[in-house]
């Protein structure tokens, strides 16, 4: 008598990072080597500095202007809108950089900067970074809505009725715990509010914000003095063919900052900030990134805060070994390595993607609503009112060969009842970064086994909103 199989491990649809044989070990090494045994500048206050020496502030200037230019080609954006390296700044991750933007840019204690604005569905683990920056009771939901915008209505409403009821905080109060005395005030440059987003197949949700909702709401954080800050994390890992993300040339859709930088006053420092990640492009393991603002301002005063000029570029090491992936070849047509290592992931992706659209439509109920699956990592499913998707996560996750996926409240802003949009009651969250075809299509599978179940048997699953982290 032979024994029952035994139950597969559970396939895992939550984790936000590409799978193991996605990432370019053989190309990094090649990168490496190729830095390490190349002559080195020897100068260890030079521009460009040996990658064992303390970094510059804002990073190595060469690979700072790598960057700019690299990211100019990747946006189609023409001569007259060259990005200046000025205005790069080099970081270990968009987490990080997050956390030093509001550091730098920000007075919550003293009330001058009012509220932190939040677009939610939200990337899961930003209000811890925005409680540690002294926003624990200073954020607020901004609802996404369908055909690529955001509850304009209510966010308009809410910066009136802060302007009316804020105490009256001035720029001195506002620096007075950040500056020294002697200092001039504007060695910094703080904000009345935040507001946080994911404009490009944004996390979870996988949707775009259109060109008309870029454009309002810059207008609007130049009215109420606003710095947005945008994960543009996943602006180049569209769905090979996709056209959600792009203009009507085939461009990339601008950035905020690249919106910003137009026609902003150059003298200043704008209201934008991209933050960007070599974590999502390459492997989280390099925590390598930089941001983008609108003029060089914003990002000198990141680059040059406290700690980052004790100890240099925090990912200085890490940039170096990237920097010949970044440089053009020297033969036509002088593509730069780390383009078709980006298109690879593409490939993959849309791949499985595609297995995760057809097993949906063919595992889950036919009224599950569907965004996402254009590009970036995820795919936010909606299902139909009769069916409460916390009890079918249980479900999926306690069955024999079952499945981990995101439950909808994981994507909640935090701050208690005035911010809870109940994402968890309908909605979850899948990944198509970590899992091949195969994996996708077979936890899509066991996702629907798990709503079956669940129909024969209803039962109440749990708010989940202290996730462990997975991304």
């Amino acid at each position: 008598m032979t024994d029952p199989p035994s139950p597969s491990p559970p396939i895992d649809l939550l984790r936000g990072h590409p799978r193991t044989s996605l990432l370019p070990v053989s190309p990094l090494l090649t990168a490496t080597t190729s830095t390490l045994t190349s002559p080195l500048p020897t100068d260890s206050y030079a521009a460009s500095r040996h990658p064992l020496h303390y970094g510059p502030d804002l990073g190595n200037w060469d690979v700072r202007v790598e960057i700019a230019g690299w990211v100019r080609e990747m946006y189609g954006l023409d001569k007259a809108e060259e990005i200046a390296a000025e205005r790069v700044c080099l970081t270990s991750g968009a987490s990080y950089a997050l956390g030093e933007v509001l550091r730098q840019c920000t007075s919550p204690v003293t009330g001058y900067t009012r509220r932190a604005f939040v677009v939610t569905p939200t990337y899961y683990l930003v209000g811890r970074v925005l409680e540690d920056a002294g926003f624990a009771d200073k954020m607020t939901a901004v609802r996404s809505l369908p055909g690529g915008t955001i509850d304009f209505g209510f966010l308009e409403k809410e910066l009136e009725r802060l302007e009316k009821i804020s105490p009256e905080v001035s720029l001195e109060e506002g620096l007075r715990p950040y500056l020294r005395p002697g200092v001039k005030m504007d060695a910094k440059r703080i904000y009345r509010h935040i507001l946080y987003c994911v404009p490009t197949y944004s996390n979870p949700t996988g949707e775009t914000f259109s060109l008309a909702t870029r454009h309002r709401l810059l207008s609007l954080a130049r009215k109420y003095d606003i710095l947005i800050v945008s994960d543009d994390v996943y602006d180049f890992l569209g769905n090979v063919g996709d056209g959600s993300a792009v203009d009507g040339e085939g461009r990339l859709l601008p950035r905020l900052v690249t919106l910003d930088a137009r026609d902003c006053d150059k003298t200043g420092a704008g209201n934008t900030v991209s933050n960007c990640s070599f974590s999502k492009l390459l492997g989280p393991g390099l925590r390598c990134g930089w941001i983008e603002s609108a003029t060089g301002k914003i990002a000198r005063i990141v680059g040059e805060g406290g700690a980052n000029h004790s100890g240099g570029a925090p990912s200085h090491f890490a940039s170096t070994l990237l920097l010949p992936l970044l440089r053009p070849s020297l033969t036509p047509p002088q593509t730069r390595l780390i383009t078709p290592l980006i298109h690879r992931f593409r490939l993959a992706y849309t791949s499985t993607s595609h297995t995760a659209l057809r097993a949906i439509r063919t595992h889950l109920p036919p009224s599950t609503r569907i965004s996402g699956g254009k590009g970036g990592f995820f795919i936010w499913l909606e299902f139909p009112p009769e069916i409460d998707a916390r009890g079918v996560v249980k479900v999926a996750r306690e069955m024999e060969n079952g499945v981990i996926v995101g439950s909808g409240d994981m994507s909640e802003c935090m701050g208690g009842d005035r911010n809870w949009c109940n994402w968890g009651r309908s909605c979850v969250r899948i990944s198509v970064a970590y899992q091949d075809e195969e994996g996708v299509e077979e936890g899509v599978r066991r996702l629907g086994e798990a709503v079956r179940r669940w129909r024969e048997n209803p039962i109440q699953g749990e708010v989940e909103t202290g996730v462990v982290k997975e991304e």
